[in-house]
């Protein structure tokens, strides 16, 4: 073999050996559906190491659960050895356990076999079951329940859909989607956008290092805080309104008979108020404190970079 012809295979090994790993890890998955009668409302904790989860409402009266298992390599290269053991492990004793009102799903008694797999979750519930979910990385979602709803992933987004009370998405990095929040939401990205629209009152508070907000049928007290990123809102003041972002514009949209008090600064750009404005103290072009229609709820907003406007 020359010299040329020894590099090239070498090349093909290297190559072809990433091929290799993922078809040999495609002998290392398994499921398991179990169905659980439930004896009124309960309470859904759904925990995954690593896995999707996604929860949606079923028929009363039982929970349908879909676990998708995969067993975790010894290394890059090579697979475990055990692994059709493990699977058959975990179908045969499902982490899954109904006591007292809480039905707990990801829960290993053998923590050392839940080390060994990650496991992605399809769940229907009852609609007003509610829910809790956290996975160290994998999406999240969840749809059609008329009860409380946290979710939780280390890396991955989480989308919530129609969720008839109040709601708690959090994420590492990761967006976060919430279409159809009737209550109070809270919404805490390290890096990711939030976007919510509110059905029912209730207060509202974002935090994103790095991302955009857009906030819509807000109504109640809000705080938003972005490291960097747009925010926009739109709707009504039950409360304090209290937006900061260290770079990014603000643009907020209230009722045409709005009536608050404002304190607006923007380090670098400039501050437009499209609402009849009786200004306090020294006007500024960066910083502007005043009364709009006698004055109410304070409306702060705080941009270092960015513009500011008020409709």
């Amino acid at each position: 073999m020359n010299a040329k012809t020894g590099i090239k295979a070498i090349l093909l090994s290297v190559l072809l050996l990433p091929a290799l790993a993922v078809a040999d890890y495609s002998k290392t998955t398994g499921s398991f559906e179990e169905t659980v009668a439930l004896d009124g409302a309960v309470l859904l904790d759904v925990d995954t190491g690593s896995g999707s989860i996604d929860i949606s409402a079923g028929s009363g009266g039982e929970a349908s659960i879909v676990g998708k298992i995969k067993v975790r390599r010894e290394s890059f290269w090579r697979k475990n050895p055990d692994a059709e053991a493990i699977i058959k492990q975990v179908q045969d004793n499902p982490p899954i356990q109904l006591s007292d009102g809480r039905l707990r799903v990801g829960y290993f008694k053998d923590k050392s076999l839940g080390k060994k797999v990650s496991i992605s979750y399809e769940i229907t519930v009852p609609a007003n079951t509610e829910v809790v979910a956290d996975t160290g990385s994998g999406s999240i979602t969840v749809t059609d329940i008329a009860a409380p709803v946290s979710a939780d992933t280390g890396s991955g987004s989480v989308k919530l859909e129609n969720i008839g009370g109040p709601a708690k998405a959090d994420t590492g990095s990761g967006s976060v989607k919430a279409n159809g929040v009737a209550g109070s939401f809270e919404a805490d990205t390290g890096s990711g956008s939030v976007y919510l629209m509110q059905t029912a009152p209730g207060d509202v508070e974002i935090d994103t290092g790095s991302g955009s907000a857009e906030l819509k049928g807000v109504v109640g007290a809000l705080h938003v805080d972005t490291g960097s990123g747009r925010v926009v809102v739109e709707g009504r003041q039950e409360g304090p309104w209290k937006i900061d972002t260290g770079s990014g514009s603000v643009r907020i949209s209230l009722p045409d008979d709005a009536a608050f008090t404002l304190d607006a600064e923007s380090s670098s750009s400039s501050i437009t108020v499209n609402h009849p404005l009786e200004v306090q103290g020294k006007i500024s072009k960066k910083h502007i404190k005043g009364d709009v229609r006698g004055g109410g709820p304070l409306l702060k907003v705080d941009t270092g970079s960015g513009s500011i406007k008020i409709d």
